[in-house]
């Protein structure tokens, strides 16, 4: 189907939109959604491969959307992911598409959003905006779930069933569109939906999968497994692949695995990459700590490691790098396959099994491995893809294949059944009105995917997590339920009703907490990241004790919770030292961390401090503000003295803290030291500062 056929649909300024970016014919995938009913009212669920069109489909339905007056909420499950969806659509605005994106805080309205046609954000900041009472919210007409395959996700899955079923109490003739990767049970999720089913297997560029072992390759095609020669290990299947114009990605199951592999490779990539001294030099622009050292040596090559311990700009990078193929080969965790857009010619799973606690190494899922060789092949640029698992023995690649490129994805299951999602989403449900008695609360969740795949009652758990709710004083119950308002707080400030508990006995028993003890209260909580503990880091059970009559909480050594609260106390102390200014790479080696897990420690802890200081503010206790003033400092790692400073845009840490030494204690002060502060941070920082205050 060519593009000018959609002028009915989408206006001829779009179709000429279109074209200019290179789109003229549609996919198969694209041109059967068109077919049954795209630009209809119908839900559609649309089950297609990574890099077969699923985006467009959205785009075209959005914008047929809009042009009949409606709104667009595009969901996804990562901020990066959001970013990248955001900047895509944004060329959308030539034909006068208003599109927003929102990622930010959880108890904001963002009303400035009801002018966006599209508005793209996580599952949870849309959740939040739907228990904040956004205003928008009731006009939006179309929502799309891109990756809706991650109602599977035991942490995020369970938001995107109430997140559907909110919104269509909210609006009966709400329109779904479902986007998700291949799977067996896609008829289920558009049962659930009453929608129109789109599957294919159809791929831009064929996919070849296989199983490398020394010496051979086991490849699947059509006549079966065929078995071809090959290098003696993965180095010379990367070699082979940079020596045809290609790039690799390499997923690894622990971060270690794929830091080491991508310095190992180094040698072989920098003979077919360009040099990337200006992106090694970009790397260690906000850290220039061990890891990060690493990775810009790696970079300067044409490698690179990417895994969830790197700063974001460091992720975003990498990313970006690797698009403009300057960067040859990544080796990466599990976790950019479910994220960014990031095809390559040549997928290479190296680890095919991961530590599961409690269970030791266990193998990872089909629908896992499937969606990493997913990423195999780059349209317009490769003829084929080709994902290869990476066995030892021959026995092992026959294995291999037979359990996983011959294997079928496990079934999507809804996780919401699980007391810690029951909990946190029934309070949103009574907060909201959206129910108030026992019967309207289970007629709520009868509408989950939960409920379409279990058809046992959930009554009894519903009233026990009622029962729970009323004990701590967040909903209560005179013939019709109702949350109190310190229940709303909780649910708009959308922590887990435990926290709030955690948060709410606090402000009624304590009003004086110091420092080390306000940061273990949101260390308590089930919304916190909490480090592991080593083998060496016996230190911590000493640092708790010499803190012990300062805590809030304190258990027995022979206590079953004893290990889990010296793990508490250990990421306490890691944002004690935060917040008193230890250098960061001091800080990631003394806890084990990397510079990317500090910031979302911190990010959590700031989000925390948050909602403890409205809990407090809420009891009239006096602690809010000492809590206010902490969470300062948490967000930008500093002592009460440079919070003024560090608020200034450029200043960081450091630069505040040789500023301030300096007699530098705010912006009068570098207006009127300004050569002081030259000297210090750098002319072009100080010009920057003064520039960002003038506006």
């Amino acid at each position: 189907m060519q593009v000018d056929e959609l002028k009915e649909h989408i206006s001829s300024y779009a179709v000429e939109l279109l074209k200019e970016r290179g789109i003229s014919k549609l996919y198969p995938p694209q041109e059967e959604a068109v077919r049954r009913g795209l630009f209809s009212g119908r839900n559609m669920v649309i089950a297609i491969p990574t890099a077969s069109g699923k985006t467009l489909i959205a785009e075209l339905a959005m914008i047929h959307e809009v042009i009949r007056g409606g709104k667009c909420l595009y969901t996804v499950p990562l901020k990066a992911l959001a970013s990248e969806k955001y900047r895509e659509f944004r060329k959308w605005s030539d034909i006068g598409v208003e599109v927003g994106i929102s990622t930010g805080d959880y108890d904001s309205r963002d009303e400035w959003l009801g002018n966006a046609d599209i508005i793209v954000t996580t599952s949870e900041k849309a959740d939040s905006l739907v228990r904040n009472q956004a205003g928008w919210i009731r006009n939006i007409s179309m929502l799309v779930i891109d990756e809706a395959h991650l109602i599977d996700s035991a942490k995020r899955g369970a938001v995107i069933e109430v997140l559907v079923a909110k919104l269509r109490k909210i609006n009966p003739s709400l329109r779904i569109l479902a986007l998700s990767a291949t799977i067996p049970n896609a008829d289920e999720i558009a049962e659930w939906l009453n929608a129109e089913l789109v599957e294919s297997e159809w791929r831009p560029i064929p996919l070849y999968e296989g199983v490398f072992y020394p010496g051979k390759i086991l490849k699947l095609n059509e006549g079966g497994v065929i078995e071809v020669k090959a290098g003696r290990n993965v180095e010379s299947v990367v070699k082979e692949t940079l020596e045809e114009g290609g790039q690799v990605l390499i997923f690894e199951s622990t971060r270690r695995n794929a830091e080491s592999l991508a310095e190992k490779l180094s040698s072989v990539v920098r003979d077919y990459a360009e040099d990337c001294s200006d992106l090694a030099e970009e790397v260690l622009i906000e850290n220039e700590g061990e890891m990060s050292q690493r990775l810009a040596r790696c970079v300067r090559y044409g490698s690179a490691f990417h895994h969830a311990g790197l700063l974001n700009y460091q992720r975003e990078l990498i990313e970006r790098a690797f698009r403009e193929r300057r960067v040859k080969v990544i080796c990466a965790t599990p976790t950019l396959a479910a994220g960014v857009n990031l095809p390559a010619r040549r997928v290479i799973v190296k680890g095919i099994r991961r530590y599961e606690s409690g269970m030791g190494s266990v193998f990872i899922k089909v629908s896992e491995y499937k969606q990493m060789a997913g990423r195999a092949g780059r349209p317009g640029l490769d003829s084929y893809g080709e994902a290869l698992i990476v066995a030892k023995t021959r026995n092992e690649a026959v294995e291999m294949m037979e359990r996983f490129v011959l294997g079928e994805p496990e079934k999507v299951t809804s996780k919401l059944g699980s007391e810690n999602h029951l909990r946190f989403h029934t309070l949103s449900v009574i907060a909201e009105g959206i129910a108030n008695t026992l019967e309207g609360i289970e007629d709520f969740f009868s509408s989950t995917f939960f409920a379409y795949q279990n058809e046992f009652t959930m009554r009894w758990e519903i009233q026990r997590i009622v029962l729970q709710l009323e004990k701590w004083g967040f909903v209560r119950s005179d013939g019709t339920i109702v949350a109190t308002e310190i229940g709303d707080l909780i649910s708009r400030l959308y922590i887990d009703p435990l926290t709030g508990y955690i948060f709410k006995e606090a402000a009624r028993r304590f009003d004086n907490l110091t420092e080390m003890a306000l940061l273990h209260l949101i260390c308590r909580t089930p919304d916190m990241e909490l480090l592991y503990l080593r083998k060496s880091d016996e230190w911590v059970e000493e640092e708790a004790y010499a803190f012990r009559d300062e805590l809030t909480y304190f258990p027995s050594y022979y206590s079953s919770e004893y290990d889990w609260f010296l793990r508490e106390f250990k990421t306490a102390l890691c944002l004690h030292d935060w917040v008193n200014e230890r250098d960061e790479d001091v800080i990631c080696s003394k806890y084990g961390i990397a510079p990317g897990d500090l910031r979302r420690v911190v990010e959590t802890a700031e989000w925390l401090f948050h909602a403890l200081e409205r809990i407090m503010e809420h009891h009239g206790n006096g602690l809010s503000v000492e809590v206010g003033r902490l969470g300062e400092r948490i967000r930008h790692g500093v002592r009460e003295e440079l919070v003024e400073l560090v608020k200034l845009k450029w200043i960081g840490r450091k630069r505040a803290r040789k500023l301030y030494n300096a007699g530098i204690k705010s912006l009068d002060d570098l207006v009127e030291k300004r050569s002081v502060a030259e000297r210090l941070i750098g002319k072009r920082i100080v010009e920057r500062v003064l520039a960002e205050h003038r506006r």
